[in-house]
């Protein structure tokens, strides 16, 4: 049955996290460890430590130790993670542990150092072919250990040797291909995945890897014992790039496995029938914003407190500056407090303020019924005879407090007013529903085509010196503007005003980040994926929206594909190299959509005149006529391929603004002037 499925394949999951918990332990002891004899690094030399009351099912390894020697370490979790992490995710997934190690005792191969690894400052007092022959023999007999760990089969006397008919020899990378014979020992080597792919089709060639693969071993693990036994060809005055350098990078990789089983340790599933296998990336993880991310929580947090800020970000469009913002929704929510936003457009001829007025009348919908009655009656306070001015700036106050609106001020509505007299208002009505309780933070997206007037109107209540509590935060392309640009005239009046005002820019990831982040959405060792962040960084300057679309490419044109056999993706790292590849993402975008349907294009074209998002009842509107006919068949193709994105409200929207660039791109100029 399902259920009996379901709990083989759980309790073998369990049971591969525990022998990687025991490896990590093997790996850190030896880390810790000066010379040890061949026979005491045999897995019959080694001993585990359980706790009779684990945690979970699967959390039971609790030590390991070296039975000759005495040395042994306990394997923990710090007590804070263990309660944040506690038990599994809503999906039955299994959660990862952060592990720490600790020695417990010391013997006479074991010095307890000021750091961890002993190993390394042992090596540092021979000379380099010595060392490099005891970091070899002594990766060949972990190798050993993980696999008569994971398989429970002694360690075959012929587990280097290799059927010569099958035999690929490779260069090791950025070596140029020697003229004569390499040695026989390079063919321990996997199928390189940077030239053919033809080549690479073959998972492993050794015989115990074979082994450990046919009997169910996850091919993270096979590829790790792999690596391990490829640490041998450094005595041929070469290393293939995917072989250990020292057993330190190998207890990073051990680690990872155990911070994210379902990402690195077991198998890929993240297969669809109708897309295939899937880049797996984190939903909303900011990468290496760190210290970004830290600064405007850190302004929110003052705001909070009772006073209002300003917080200004820059960069290239794509550099994330959304999505630096949206990292503060939780926070926000978890005050109490409200989040509006509005999203300033090139292409749309709205008026000045009403995108500024559009995100103040969307708060009065978001003001908690508990709330109503206090605000109500400070509403009333605040503004007595000028509530009808109130009325009709902002017609969803009548929602919210429909006792307070007669029907003569109904009719007043729809008056037109002046910019002043906006600024004045909303400074009022942000006194009223804006408190440390219950801060007001408004995020104005693409300020560089704002207009003056609404930044006015920021101005005006920032620095009101009463009771308004408000976080702006405005986002901009500082590359599309000029020192004298209305938003520098904003941040110097906000100064001079004594507003607190934070100013930073956001630059491309660096290439230790954006190898976290292609490592993620590979699921593989981050050391594998080094040479292909480089060839990334060099074509996308590390621009996170440009990544994404740029792997994309790569994938759909097969340059990057998930390879069944080896479980895992791999690339033709010397065509992708080769590759003239525009830096212009339009131009990567505009290249996708014409290969999209008619009505997909359709779809697109017509969005992107609406603005950054349509509501459905638009779409099925427009597909009444006989020319948009199309665009509600048009709108799943649009969906799957990445471009737009359904929000809760019935609405779609572009999932950034480059992708509606593009989309109004695809309309002839004749057509856009209509």
């Amino acid at each position: 049955s399902d259920d009996d499925k379901n709990n083989f394949e759980r309790s073998n999951k369990e049971s591969i996290i525990r022998k990687t918990t025991v490896a990590y332990g093997i790996v850190e002891l030896l880390k810790r460890s000066k010379k040890l004899e061949d026979e005491q690094i045999q897995i019959d030399n080694f001993v585990v430590s359980v706790s009779k009351k684990p945690t979970l099912s699967w959390d039971d390894v609790k030590g390991v130790g070296i039975i000759s020697s005495g040395l042994s370490l306990m394997i923990e979790e710090p007590s804070y993670l263990s309660a944040l992490l506690e038990g599994e995710d809503s999906d039955g997934r299994i959660v990862g542990r952060c592990l720490e190690v600790e020695m417990t005792s010391a013997g006479e191969h074991l010095v307890m150092p000021a750091e961890d690894n002993v190993w390394n400052d042992y090596l540092a007092g021979m000379n380099v072919l010595a060392a490099e022959a005891e970091e070899s023999n002594r990766c060949h007999l972990t190798a050993r250990l993980l696999y008569e760990l994971f398989t429970h089969e002694p360690f075959p006397t012929d587990a280097l040797e290799v059927d010569a008919a099958s035999t690929v020899k490779e260069p090791a990378q950025k070596r140029a291909k020697p003229s004569h014979d390499v040695s026989s020992r390079e063919n321990l080597v996997l199928p390189r995945v940077k030239g053919d792919f033809g080549r690479a089709e073959i998972p492993f060639q050794i015989p115990s890897i074979l082994r450990m693969q046919k009997l169910g071993i996850p091919a993270s693990i096979c590829l790790m014992t792999q690596n391990l036994l490829e640490c041998a060809l450094r005595e041929d005055g070469g290393q293939l790039h995917n072989a250990y350098e020292s057993l330190g990078v190998l207890g990073e990789d051990l680690h990872l496995l155990l911070l994210d089983p379902d990402r690195f340790l077991f198998d890929c599933q993240n297969h669809s029938i109708d897309t295939g296998m899937q880049l797996l990336y984190r939903e909303g993880k900011l990468y290496g914003r760190d210290e970004e991310e830290t600064l405007i929580t850190d302004a929110f947090c003052r705001v909070s407190r009772g006073k209002s800020e300003a917080f200004f970000i820059g960069g290239f469009s794509g550099s994330g500056k959304s999505m630096l913002v949206n990292c503060l929704r939780d926070k926000v929510n978890s005050v109490g407090g409200y989040t509006i936003k509005h999203k300033f457009d090139a292409i749309s001829q709205e008026q000045p303020l009403s995108g500024v007025i559009s995100a103040f009348n969307k708060l009065c919908l978001m003001i908690k019924g508990g709330d109503r009655p206090v605000i109500a009656k400070r509403m009333m306070e605040e503004f007595g005879a000028d509530f009808s001015l109130l009325i009709r700036l902002l017609p969803n106050v009548s929602v919210l407090f429909p006792e307070l609106v007669n029907p003569a001020m109904r009719m007043e509505a729809g008056d037109a007013m002046n910019a002043r007299s906006v600024s004045f208002t909303l400074l009022r009505f942000v006194r009223v529903v804006s408190s440390p309780r219950h801060p007001v933070t408004l995020f104005l997206d693409d300020i560089q085509w704002a207009d003056s007037t609404a930044l006015d109107v920021i101005h005006t209540i920032l620095s009101d010196k009463l009771n308004s509590c408000m976080f702006f935060v405005g986002t901009y392309r500082d590359n599309e503007v000029q020192v004298d640009h209305d938003i520098f005239n904003l941040m110097r009046e906000l100064e001079t005003s004594h507003v607190h005002t934070t100013k930073l820019s956001l630059a491309g990831l660096d290439q230790s980040d954006l190898n976290t982040m292609i490592s993620d959405a590979l699921c593989l060792y981050p050391r594998i994926c080094k040479s292909l962040t480089e060839i990334v960084f060099q074509k996308t300057k590390g621009n996170p929206f440009f990544v994404l679309e740029f792997m994309q490419s790569l994938q759909s044109r097969g340059l990057l594909r998930y390879n069944s056999l080896q479980k895992r993706w791999v690339w033709n790292e010397d065509v992708i190299r080769g590759e003239e590849i525009t830096e212009n993402v339009l131009h990567l975008l505009s290249s996708k959509m014409n290969g999209l349907s008619d009505n997909a294009q359709t779809l697109l074209r017509v969005m992107a005149c609406f603005g950054s998002s349509t509501t459905l009842s638009m779409i099925d509107y427009l597909g009444e006529s006989a020319e948009y006919a199309g665009v509600r068949n048009g709108l799943k193709g649009a969906l799957s391929d990445g471009f737009v994105v359904k929000d809760k409200e019935e609405c779609f929207q572009f999932v950034h603004d480059k992708v509606r660039e593009a989309a109004y791109n695809l309309i002839p100029d004749s057509d856009k002037k209509q």
